[in-house]
């Protein structure tokens, strides 16, 4: 096949530069990959409420997998858990604690009012020169298909596995992971445990100049995200004529709860995961106040923790990353007229929790800032951060050592560090602790700029052809580092 480079640099996919290695696999079957993608983008997984979802489309989803990847079905085990998937390919050396590459079936919605707003029809999978475009093509449907992809290349030729390789695909990452968690029990009741996993994440080649080392690219892996708790704040009140607030609103009292909440914000502190990012970093910090806050050798962040805690919150893109952050969300309640006082009332207030707070730590926080009001508080929303996975085992070693193959500046030739980090948002990854110690999140495919500056669930949502094959390649190559 010939190098995907041969296709012209589209305006804005400057990502294209940091695809390195692109002649591997020079065998593989792109032009049967991207259809296959095509093919389950068009399966509207949309899954926002279990009552309403059309699980047809997830039938669909699934015929397709068995269809398209005989030597999976071959050598695998397909089974439907819930309405998620879990391939077992095992391998030959049960001494060897296996592999599992996950993703997720669901997608987003697309936002109501927003359908001519789409360059291409969201579902109908639109393939140009350059772009795979439709609802899922980044998140994460890529992921899916080309986890299956790689692992069918793999074993179409021949290669026979010694540690066993899992496929996960959840059903509804986006909203509940009901999915995942229905997963994790069949896998601990099956008495697993996992060597690592890989799940996805938003992943883009970084200049580290936002740690005061410019000119050093990087890829983030993470090795753990956040809690969130929505902490529901609730007052009751008999209402009435607003010519009597005797004992005050209960809308004026909730605003005094959210205000009391907001104003007791929890520690700046730097995390273990956060001062591994900045150890490796040291010997390319070049700028101030970094390279005295951190030294050449990373040996002055201990006694610098507090300063370099504080630094981080005086900036926008690094602030979520040393503090548990407080967001009120939404209001229920309010009076339609101006001369009526509102009955009960309630807001919504989002928690997302370093590691190492629990929802109970948020619920006690809350309670201690409203505890001279006449307020309730409940969990709207309760997730506990997830575990911290090792950056100094295997698991962390290979995704690094297969990484550097295949993510580089190909223009300059400088490498790309792979640095540990965690996400400040959720992925279906947190519900494995039970059965996995290393569960670490980074996608191998590469946003373009327009699509990084949408974010996800954003309207045209796309992936490059370049992209999408490069990052099976990375997967190709990984299932062969780890399980071969």
């Amino acid at each position: 096949m010939a190098n995907e480079g041969s296709i012209s640099t589209a305006p804005g996919c400057a990502c294209f530069r940091y695809l390195d290695n692109e002649e591997a696999y020079p065998d593989l079957d792109a032009g049967g990959a991207v259809e296959r993608l095509r093919a389950a983008i068009r399966c509207e997984t949309v899954n926002t409420d279990p009552e309403k979802t059309d699980f047809s489309q997830f039938d669909k989803l699934h015929e397709l997998m068995r269809s398209s990847y005989p030597h999976v079905m071959e050598a695998g085990t397909f089974e439907i858990v819930q309405h998620s998937v879990l391939i077992t390919i095992p391998g030959s050396d049960p001494a060897l604690k296996p592999l599992l590459l996950m993703a997720h079936q669901d997608v987003v919605p697309v936002v109501a009012g927003t359908e001519d707003s789409w360059e291409h029809p969201p579902f109908e999978a639109t393939l140009d020169g350059t772009f795979i475009w439709g609802r899922g093509s980044m998140d994460i449907k890529l992921m899916v298909i080309g986890e299956l992809e790689a692992a069918e290349y793999v074993l179409a030729h021949g290669k026979k596995l010694q540690r066993t390789l899992y496929l996960a695909f959840g059903e509804d990452e986006e909203t509940f992971g009901t999915g995942a968690k229905a997963i994790v029990k069949t896998l601990a009741d099956r008495g697993v445990r996992l060597e690592f996993l890989l799940d996805e994440s938003v992943t883009v080649v970084r200049d580290m100049g936002l740690y005061g080392a410019p000119g050093t690219l990087g890829i983030e892996v993470e090795l753990a995200e956040k809690g969130d708790t929505a902490v529901k704040v609730t007052v009751r009140s008999e209402g009435g004529h607003a010519s009597n607030p005797f004992g005050g609103t209960s809308l004026g009292i909730l605003s005094q709860a959210i205000s009391s909440i907001v104003a007791q914000p929890f520690p700046i502190e730097l995390s273990p995961v956060t001062e591994q990012l900045l150890r490796t970093l040291a010997p390319y910090i070049t700028e101030s106040p970094w390279k005295e806050l951190v030294g050449p050798d990373g040996s002055l962040i201990e006694e610098n923790r507090d300063q370099l805690a504080r630094f981080f919150a005086s900036q926008k893109t690094l602030f979520p990353y040393v503090t548990t952050t407080c967001a009120p969300t939404m209001i229920e309640g309010s009076s339609q007229a101006p001369n009526v006082m509102p009955k009960d009332m309630s807001a919504i207030i989002d928690f997302r929790s370093m590691p190492g707070t629990c929802v109970e730590d948020v619920m006690a926080h809350c309670a201690e800032a409203v505890k001279d009001l006449p307020v309730e508080l409940s969990a709207h929303l309760a997730v506990n951060p997830s575990s911290v996975a090792v950056s100094d085992g295997y698991g962390f070693k290979a995704v690094s050592e297969v990484g550097s193959r295949f993510f580089k500046d190909t223009v300059t030739g400088a490498p790309v560090l792979f640095l540990p980090s965690f996400t400040v948002g959720g992925t279906d990854a947190g519900y494995y602790d039970p059965v996995c110690d290393t569960c670490l999140r980074m996608s191998p495919f590469l946003l373009d700029d327009d699509e990084q500056a949408r974010g996800v669930h954003g309207t045209n949502e796309r992936v490059t052809r370049r992209s999408y094959l490069h990052g099976i390649r990375f997967l190709i190559a990984l299932i062969e580092h780890v399980c071969l």
